[in-house]
């Protein structure tokens, strides 16, 4: 937690004076104006952050802390759009200044042209106006990115073709979920509408890829309890995300039992249809299953003593474990985390850090496919993306 609190707290001062200096100084109101304005912003990118030294104890508390996540992570969601057309806006401006500041240094002036730039008053006009037109155009985009995150998910369908798969497999399917991030705006009723449109599916299997909670069971968990209703007639399936050690993993891990689901650490289970069998294995999150003694993600451990089977799937949430688990001889991996970069623009740039980002995936004889995340993390926003919940179908290839 100290280490993402200094990250947070300094992006917060950054984004406190960048926004200040460009939006707030440039107005042509009164000081005592501009320090309000500049009062309320530090207010809401800082203040936001009481909600994690609270515990919710009591009614007031818990709808206190909720009103303040859904302004902090909504006002968040809207400047993190905005400053990244601001920047756009000032770099190009900036880079243009350095230049000419250079050539300055080295151009005798008797010798450069005689330029008369634009008044002060001119250039706080321009700016006013380009601010202007930059909020006109976030504002819509940063609503409709709150009602697509809040919408019903969207069940997207996704045919896994298997070579020498049994015929009595063929048509066998797995309902997925992932980073359902139950926490600070995502509560029971979203939750309870998750479990519907799933159990509307009639899967034969179910499966939570991590990230199902985002704080304390203690906190969470009147809101995780429609999972409890998630029914196939071979199973619920769960796998750690990163989020889980963040919120207290072996906690999670038990109540994820007391919910009906059976998590899957580094280890795998028989599912014997009748028909075919399937093996089933589930890792713990790549980067942070590390960091608990003798959790470390190992596909190869989650394969280790594996009976005959018709087919293999692993459960792992980071998508980049595609590459141990071909190692380890996995037919099938199915993963969450990237959200698909959840929101412009950061679903395009979220492809410079992440080989996988969503959909399906073929690496060397694995296949990989990536849920873009049934909830959302932080800002409850999604613009280029959609909740998902995936229905899978083993079919031969």
């Amino acid at each position: 937690m100290g280490y993402w609190f200094i990250i947070v707290m300094t992006v917060s001062t950054l984004l406190v004076l960048y926004l200040g200096w460009r939006l707030i100084n440039p107005l042509r109101v009164g000081i005592k104006r501009k320090l309000t304005l500049w009062f309320l912003l530090a207010l809401i990118l800082f203040g936001h952050r009481l909600t994690w030294v609270l515990h919710r104890t009591n009614r007031f508390e818990l709808l206190a802390c909720d009103t303040i996540d859904w302004i902090g992570f909504t006002f968040l969601g809207f400047i993190s759009i905005l400053v990244v057309f601001m920047l756009a806006r000032d770099i190009p401006s900036l880079f243009g200044r350095m230049i000419g500041g250079v050539k300055r240094l080295f151009t005798r002036r008797s010798r450069l042209p005689y330029f008369i730039g634009p008044d002060k008053a001119r250039r706080r006009f321009l700016l006013n106006a380009s601010n202007g037109v930059i909020m006109a155009a976030v504002l819509p985009m940063a609503g409709f990115g709150v009602y697509n995150a809040r919408r019903k998910p969207s069940v997207l369908t996704n045919d896994l073709r298997l070579s020498g798969l049994p015929d009595g497999l063929d048509g066998f399917t797995i309902a997925q979920i992932s980073d359902t991030h139950i926490g600070p705006t995502i509560r029971g009723d979203w939750a309870r509408q998750v479990v519907a449109e799933v159990n509307k599916l009639s899967p034969d299997m179910i499966v939570h890829t991590g990230d199902m909670v985002d704080g304390a069971v203690d906190g969470l968990k009147a809101d995780v309890q429609p999972f409890s209703e998630l029914h196939a007639p071979h199973g619920v399936w769960f796998c750690t995300g990163n989020h889980e050690y963040y919120s207290g993993v072996f906690e999670w891990l038990a109540e994820a039992r007391q919910l009906g689901m059976r998590p899957l650490v580094n280890e795998h289970a028989l599912i014997d249809t009748g028909r075919g069998r399937i093996l089933l294995g589930g890792v713990t999150d790549l980067r942070m299953g590390g960091t608990v003694p003798g959790q470390a993600s190992s596909p190869a451990k989650a394969m280790a003593g594996a009976p005959d089977h018709d087919v293999s799937v692993l459960l792992a949430h980071e998508p980049d474990s595609v590459y141990a688990a071909a190692e380890a001889g996995f037919d099938v991996q199915l993963s969450g985390h990237t959200h698909g970069g959840q929101y412009f623009p950061y679903n395009y740039v979220i492809h410079l850090f992440q080989t996988f980002v969503k959909g399906p995936y073929l690496h060397e004889d694995t296949h990989l496919y990536v849920n873009m995340g049934t909830g959302y993390w932080g800002p409850p926003m999604r613009i280029g993306t959609r909740p998902e919940i995936t229905l899978h179908t083993l079919r031969k290839a």
